[in-house]
């Protein structure tokens, strides 16, 4: 085991090892160090955005994601099908106050018409022909509409004034490549998949004066199209993407069958729907090509997923929020849960998993490969299993806050600014 203390940082937020004794950590303010041994180097990163997550696929080639503030933006095309329909009803309605009483009364009468069809329209439902019942799990649901597309600016208008960038390295964080991410939610996520960046969003997680609202999206950076022949013509300005309709807290890509999860909130319904806005579901299997069938897993409530892993059998495991929604005189919030239930797909069926005398869990990881496994208890505790999750036992392990497999071993994040490298037994 080895332990690194940086002493002279303030509070960490995340970190990631890339070799047993060097790595990149962010500290809770948004800035990010290089590190070998006890020894760290400022990195200087955009001005443009406080950064929120960042991830390395190598030792050169990584990226920045955070918020920044910016000018609000004129209404989009995505905003406009919404914004247009009461703005003809006025002018129909101006229109026909100067006509004669017959006439009024037959364009009333047309207009009703009209508006109904409209609205049936809206709602039609030929997104049902993309999805079908999983045989292997009544909690899941497969998708066979092409999902990546290219997609215009997505807003929260309670985020007014918000933009999120993103920023990409070839060398080591020398220079930057900064762009904005055509959303004003929050960047939330950030994995590589081949030679590519995923971004993932949530609208806005945290409830307050402005309510929470569960939309998300996905964003990639990078035109490696080995997998994904659309990638080759990719654009940093504007990138290809995929509507999610849920919010996005973290994504897992498997070392078993290198697919992409991608977990969260449950579905955010819209109108028109689409299958993704109509289909329960708060984590999406997506294949690393990027392309159809893809899926939707349920967990047995709208509870947000925390944390997801595979473990060495090939079963899903999940922590889940100590919260679900709650709506209350017409603002969505949170109501508080005594625990952050741990839950275990097993042949299709979604069963709680008990780690006596610990009952709230944090985060789940299994390292690749392996019948390894970590578990991370809400009051900062480390258990270990030697067989994929059927027993486990305590480590001597305090004020954990974060875990993170790396190769045959895991690291975590403990008390202020202590990493740890633990290597499987």
């Amino acid at each position: 085991m080895k332990t690194f203390t940086f002493s002279t940082l303030p509070p960490l937020k995340d970190f990631q090892f890339l070799t047993d004794s060097s790595g990149y950590v962010l500290t809770q303010t948004g800035q990010l160090y290089r590190f070998n041994g006890q020894r760290t180097t400022r990195v200087e990163t955009p001005s443009e955005f406080t950064v929120s997550h960042f991830y390395f696929r190598d030792q050169t080639h990584g990226a920045l994601v955070g918020i920044g503030q910016a000018d609000a933006k004129p209404l989009q095309k995505e905003a406009v099908g919404a914004a247009v329909l009461p703005l003809l009803l006025l002018l129909w309605l101006a229109w026909k106050g100067r006509r004669p009483l017959a006439v009024r009364r037959l364009t009333s009468g047309l207009g009703v018409l009209l508006l109904a069809s409209g609205v049936l329209l809206s709602c039609r439902s030929a997104w049902q022909q993309y999805r079908t019942a999983d045989p292997a799990s009544p909690h899941a649901t497969v998708l066979t509409h092409t999902p990546l597309g290219l997609l215009s600016f997505h807003r929260y208008f309670a985020n007014k004034g918000q933009q999120a960038f993103v920023a990409l390295t070839p060398n080591q964080g020398s220079t930057w490549d900064t762009h904005p991410i055509p959303t004003n939610f929050y960047p939330t996520a950030l994995a590589a998949v081949g030679g590519n960046f995923v971004v993932g969003t949530y609208a806005r997680q945290e409830a307050g004066p402005i309510p929470l609202h569960g939309d998300g999206d996905l964003w990639i950076y990078g035109t490696e199209a080995t997998r994904t022949p659309q990638l080759a013509t990719n654009s940093r300005l504007h990138p290809y993407g995929i509507r999610l309709s849920r919010g996005v807290t973290g994504m897992k890509l498997s070392a078993l069958d290198s697919t992409l999860y991608i977990f969260g909130s449950d579905r955010m319904p819209t109108l028109p729907s689409s299958v993704m806005s109509a289909t329960a579901g708060n984590i999406y299997v997506l294949p690393a090509s990027l392309q159809p069938p893809t899926k939707l897993v349920d967990t047995p409530d709208t509870v947000d997923v925390q944390s997801l892993s595979q473990a060495g059998t090939g079963e899903l495991w999940v922590t889940m929020a100590g919260r679900k929604p709650h709506l209350s005189h017409g603002n969505l919030g949170y109501v508080a849960l005594p625990t952050k239930r741990l839950l275990r797909l097993t042949a299709g069926q979604w069963h709680p998993v008990f780690a006596p005398p610990f009952t709230s869990f944090e985060q789940v990881e299994f390292l690749p490969g392996t019948a390894m496994g970590y578990l991370l208890t809400e009051t900062g505790e480390v258990l270990e299993t030697h067989t994929n999750g059927e027993a486990w036992h305590l480590l001597a392990s305090r004020a954990v806050r974060k875990l993170h497999p790396w190769r045959q071993a895991i690291t975590w994040l403990q008390a202020e600014n202590q990493l740890v490298l633990y290597p499987a037994p």
